[in-house]
């Protein structure tokens, strides 16, 4: 059977690019923690459900004073590719566009 964007709206979640490799996302259907566990950083966002495979993501907390200048920034990310348990994410914020692939391991 095939995946659907919906099977991805929550869950937790880890970042084939070696840059993000320390990174954990945990999405409910409104929320997700991002948290770098070796640096000790966590960041919440409000998550608002566009279409079923678009949200919009806004930081709405962090646990580190040198990350509050995140808190209001929203981004648009959209699902365009599904393969298995990896998805191929594109990030819009400010007019720059990013492609990263996630990883649902939960």
């Amino acid at each position: 059977q095939e995946k659907q964007c919906s099977d991805f709206k929550f869950g937790k979640f880890t970042y084939s690019d070696p840059d993000y490799s320390d990174l954990i996302t945990v999405r409910t259907d409104s929320l997700q923690t991002d948290s770098y566990p070796k640096m000790g950083w966590e960041m919440t966002s409000r998550i608002k459900w566009l279409t079923d495979c678009k949200y919009e993501m806004e930081y709405i907390k962090v646990n580190d004073s040198k990350m509050e200048s995140l808190i209001g920034i929203k981004y648009v990310i959209e699902i365009i590719e599904i393969k298995e348990n990896k998805i191929m994410c594109r990030t819009e914020s400010d007019g720059i566009t990013v492609d990263k692939e996630m990883i649902k391991t939960e």
